[in-house]
């Protein structure tokens, strides 16, 4: 005698917030800042796995009007696909000429004993905010310098150039490898956001994969890489190539001069 496997309880960690779905559940639970949202898996339209984030939209009742979105970011790519697919599995199925519901009526929202564990980003923020406090404070009482005032305008301007450097550096380098020595395909227009679009495509296998991009029209070239299908870029102009090499070759020079002076005012402090 066989018997199926029951569906397992899934929870997703993003950077900011929690979701939970747990198994035989008619509900999604959505857990940020100390609050817990049900949506009824009825208010649900479809769920989006983009890259490293999850997308429940849900239904509206009214042509036109633009659909709540819930969205947890930095989970994952095994785990969006694995949540993505366990809810959409579970989905009322709907005809064109069935009544609708508006999806936002139907989500409650109660308060939530337990808080949101900080993402490893965050601890990582964290850590780095105190290396910098701690140096500040030993600059400050075995240093005799005036320049300990002006240490927290350095370090700030150390981390612009950082973000800017990851930011930048990473979308180059994706511009620029992914179009030759990943798979171009074109994208067809999914859906839109409050602040963006997000666009659908498929790999070799037929797997679904979706991708943001504030410009475009109802198509986008996309490159993707083909061991990594959800990490994609869309084609850069040369003239964008140059601005985000620009970008971040000034980031890195923020970020080298930031710490070179923050370090030598520790190392001057602690020679006294």
């Amino acid at each position: 005698m066989t018997t199926t496997p029951s569906q397992p309880s899934l929870v997703r960690r993003g950077r900011n917030c929690t979701v939970r779905f747990a198994a035989g559940s008619d509900h999604v639970q959505w857990e940020q800042d100390g609050r817990s949202v049900r949506i009824p898996l009825e208010a649900i339209e479809e769920v989006h796995g983009l890259d490293r984030a999850v997308e429940v939209i849900l239904t509206t009742a009214r042509a036109g009007h633009p659909a709540a979105v819930y969205a947890v970011h930095d989970a994952s790519a095994a785990a969006v696909t694995a949540f993505s697919a366990a809810v959409q599995a579970r989905l009322p199925r709907t005809g064109p000429g069935d009544p609708r519901s508006e999806g936002e009526d139907l989500v409650t929202t109660v308060s939530s004993g337990s808080h949101q564990r900080p993402s490893r980003r965050v601890l990582s923020v964290a850590a780095v905010i105190a290396v910098f406090a701690t140096i500040e404070v030993t600059v400050a009482v075995l240093g005799h310098s005036e320049f300990v005032a002006a240490l927290p305008f350095v370090q700030f301007f150390t981390a612009v150039g950082v973000f800017l450097v990851v930011v930048m550096g990473r979308g180059l380098y994706d511009g620029r490898r992914l179009p030759r020595h990943g798979i171009t395909v074109l994208a067809e227009l999914d859906h839109y956001t409050h602040n963006t679009k997000v666009y659908r495509y498929a790999d070799l296998d037929g797997e679904l994969h979706y991708y943001r991009e504030a410009t475009g029209g109802q198509q986008l070239e996309l490159s993707y890489d083909p061991r990594n299908p959800s990490r994609a870029a869309a084609r850069l102009s040369t003239y964008m190539q140059c601005m985000m090499a620009l970008m971040t070759l000034v980031g890195l020079a923020m970020a080298c001069g930031g710490l070179g002076l923050t370090f030598h005012e520790l190392v001057v402090a602690l020679r006294g």
